[in-house]
């Protein structure tokens, strides 16, 4: 109940344009007739604006909220950012649009009243993750699908509370590309005239698609792209109705299209007490004496060796930051098809954190349940850096196949003894997941693998986990 008392403080996020063209983002708090009251977001600092400096078209948005707003903001008085067609209209009619995409997006004119699974059905996209508050979908086809010219290596639907957030399509990327496959893991090197192949490739993407959007939705605009992290990364927008569509092109890195609400949320920053009561309501205490923490969203990272961005994404998401593991392995400076240090990570993203009022922490511990208990009792996720052997996947896997139907927890006692006893680690495969849970008792540790909902909660014995750690551990404090 909480988060949902949190969803009704979010704030609409736009691009506000002065008389001389001067651009902010930042959050519509209230208007008058005379002024409108902005909150910035890089540092969440509040401006009262007069209205006559403002560009003619923001001038219009603000009073097209003020006449909705009177009106008890029923759908005909809203308009769009533009001041033009109601969200309800679309510029391109929904059979159209779907084939434009060669896709069916949309199933009416507005995709954000769908039930996520219906939408992701609708799209084929598998089921990524589910908990009480988020849900997610995605794909990795085998071979990438053509969207808008060019060619699509997933498509992601995220959705919290029950309503779809965004739809992504990846187009070429640095992790995703074929023919960097490999080349995080030492197997592959990338030659310059790989490199530039990729970069055209990058080029020709995005003339593509912005120029098939344009074709039928005509000239964009330019704005920061949605969810950045401080990067200053523009995108071109599109709107058709209540839908925007941002196509980001990063030079030697990625292009990304994400669909949007045309007012777009952004969640008011959370106080350090009302996080620290929304985390401690998601831990779950059960009567064998597990403590876990049960709501982490899941991200598959796919094929390409994005395990710390994927799970810092994760972390980033469970306590009410936005983020993205792409934009985030962009910032970290993660290597063609994965490969991130955890040093590259917190450089990339420290400062964003802090701007969220938050901490990112190197953290030492004993990979014990006495010693993660501080973290996990208070609702803390612990990121950790291990070596991902195949023989320490295989014994958990196992261990927590079994651990499943167990119904005597002394007798599993003894077995979680003899396998740590048995197990010899090797320090081979750096990896990166979430600590989630433990049990004193049974002196057990849970984890969870970026790696698709079959991984979403894993159990291992703490002195096998012990034996293949790299001592690495990483939080998000208030």
């Amino acid at each position: 109940m909480l988060f949902m008392g949190l969803i009704a403080s979010f704030l609409t996020a736009r691009t506000w344009t002065d008389t001389q063209g001067r651009t902010v983002e930042a959050e519509f708090v209230s208007a008058t007739q005379s002024t409108v009251t902005i909150r910035r977001d890089d540092d969440g600092r509040t401006f009262d604006l007069p209205l006559d400096r403002l560009s003619e078209t923001d001038r219009a948005w603000v009073a097209a909220r003020i006449a909705g707003d009177n009106a008890g903001s029923s759908s005909e008085n809203k308009t769009t950012e533009a001041g033009g067609l109601a969200p309800s209209q679309l510029a391109v009619p929904v059979e159209e649009f779907n084939a434009l995409f060669g896709l069916p997006l949309l199933a009416d004119d507005n995709l954000w009243d769908d039930e996520p699974a219906s939408a992701a059905g609708r799209l084929r996209l598998p089921e990524e993750g589910r908990t009480s508050h988020f849900e997610s979908y995605r794909v990795y086809p085998r071979n990438p699908v053509p969207v808008l010219g060019a060619s699509a290596y997933t498509v992601a639907l995220q959705a919290s509370e029950g309503r779809i957030t965004a739809v992504t399509f990846m187009f070429a990327n640095r992790g995703d590309y074929p023919a960097f496959a490999g080349v995080g893991s030492g197997l592959v090197v990338v030659t310059k005239a790989a490199l530039r192949a990729f970069e055209k490739t990058l080029e020709a993407d995005f003339e593509k698609i912005s120029g098939t959007l344009t074709a039928r939705l005509g000239e964009p605009r330019r704005e920061s792209a949605a969810g950045s992290l401080d990067t200053g990364r523009k995108a071109l927008r599109w709107e058709n109705g209540p839908h925007a569509l941002l196509l980001a092109h990063d030079q030697e890195q990625m292009v990304s299209l994400k669909i949007v609400p045309v007012e777009r949320t952004v969640a008011a920053r959370l106080a350090s007490e009302q996080l620290r009561r929304l985390l401690e309501s998601r831990i779950t205490r059960r009567a064998n004496g597990d403590v876990i923490l049960d709501q982490v969203p899941m991200i598959s990272q796919g094929p390409k060796g994005y395990c710390v961005p994927a799970t810092f994404e994760r972390y980033l998401r469970y306590v009410g930051i936005p983020a993205d593991m792409y934009e985030l392995a962009m910032v970290a400076d993660t290597n063609f098809g994965g490969g991130t240090t955890f040093a590259g990570m917190a450089g990339g993203i420290d400062r964003y954190v802090r701007r969220q009022g938050r901490s990112l922490e190197r953290v030492s511990l004993k990979l014990t349940p006495a010693g993660l208990a501080r973290y996990i009792d208070g609702g803390y996720p612990v990121i950790w850096g291990l070596f991902s052997t195949d023989a320490f996947n295989r014994v958990s896997s196992e261990h927590t196949r079994d651990r499943s139907g167990v119904t005597d927890w002394a007798a599993w006692k003894k077995t979680v003894s003899a396998t740590a006893k048995k197990f010899t680690g090797t320090r081979s495969g750096a990896h990166a997941c979430l600590i989630i849970g433990y049990n004193r008792a049974t002196n057990e540790i849970a984890f969870t693998d970026s790696w698709g909902p079959d991984y979403a909660e894993r159990w291992v014995p703490a002195e096998v986990a012990q034996k293949i750690s790299q001592d690495e551990y990483w939080m998000i404090s208030r």
